[in-house]
């Protein structure tokens, strides 16, 4: 049964809301292996040992790129593919918008890639704890999103997830929620793992109104949000295509396995809602609360200025005893 929506509320004199529009998006899974086992995961069902081929990923992005704004890599796990860098760098050169969507497991074999014009998404369960919590994931130099998907067992841990995302200097938070269609047959259907999405709005409203960070803050509506700037996005503006070349349109029918012969972007209606169930409102600080999250990514420099020293000065130490010896 499908829930009523309400419209987030939130304080004018420290946010700004961006009007928000969908682009049409290609999300090429490129792998079927991962290196993680979560509970409620949308692709568990087609995990293995497969891979999207350098030659496939280069055909279905010129297949689409005039249809299309973004690109998005994920799988499975991305940074276990071993073109992963040649892929974001493909992308970016036919002048795609670029994201790269990983559990964080492995972050570290994206030090050294070009990631300039490219969006690195973090997926997590919690802050601590579950499967994929934030404090588990390795220190890195580039800045990326850390998306909160919400389940029954991590609403507990969402305050601290997002504090902990920005003393890591992160740029934006993203909140979202599993909805285990696989096991329910449907989007609107919950069970054991799932925050039924009545509560899920009650959970976001309460983060908003006690949120006390800089970060920009982007939420799925899920069907049960209304933002105070809405757009009527009522066609699916995605397109998902599978390492064996299967395509799906609706990122929601990936799970129930409704295949496509074909993708059609910003055509087809929404066969789930009167609108888009992949919209999201995005709430960006007013300046005093971009100062703090500048302020934040300065403090992470500066510490790892000082690490570097003193590893410097370590390294001389042990030189100068070796000489002596």
């Amino acid at each position: 049964m499908k829930a009523l929506e309400r419209t987030l509320q939130y304080d004018e004199n420290r946010w700004e809301e961006a009007t928000t529009e969908p682009v049409n998006t290609l999300q090429l899974f490129i792998t079927n292996r991962c290196n993680l086992r979560c509970r409620a995961c949308f692709y568990a069902g087609s995990l293995g040992k497969k891979d999207m081929s350098m030659e496939q990923y280069k055909e279905h992005v010129l297949e689409h790129k005039e249809e299309i704004s973004k690109v998005i890599l994920l799988g499975g796990e991305p940074t276990l593919h071993p073109d992963l860098e040649q892929m974001l760098f493909f992308s970016k050169s036919q002048g795609l918008r670029t994201t790269v969507y990983t559990n964080g497991a492995r972050i570290t074999r994206l030090e050294g890639f070009d990631l300039k014009d490219v969006e690195v998404r973090v997926g997590i369960y919690g802050s601590v704890s579950s499967e994929k919590p934030l404090g588990k994931i390795a220190r890195v130099s580039f800045p990326f999103t850390v998306v909160y998907m919400l389940r029954k067992d991590n609403v507990n841990e969402l305050m601290e997830a997002a504090e902990m995302a920005d003393s890591l200097g992160s740029p934006r938070f993203f909140i979202s929620s599993i909805r285990d269609i696989a096991k329910t047959g449907s989007y609107w259907i919950d069970n054991e793992e799932t925050v039924p999405l009545e509560q899920y709005a009650d959970i976001v409203q309460d983060f908003v109104d006690n949120y006390k960070g800089g970060m920009e803050l982007h939420i799925a509506k899920r069907g049960v949000l209304k933002s105070q700037a809405d757009s009527n996005a009522d066609k699916c503006r995605f397109g998902n295509i599978f390492p064996d070349d299967s395509k799906i349109i609706c990122p929601f029918d990936i799970s129930l396995e409704k295949y496509s012969s074909r993708l059609c972007f910003d055509k087809r209606r929404c066969n789930k809602n009167k609108s888009c169930l992949l919209t999201k409102i995005v709430l960006k600080p007013k300046m005093a609360d971009a100062r703090r999250l500048y302020d934040a990514a300065g403090s992470i420099l500066r510490r790892r200025d000082e690490e570097n020293r003193k590893l410097m000065r370590d390294v001389s130490e042990m030189l100068k005893k070796e000489v002596k010896l």
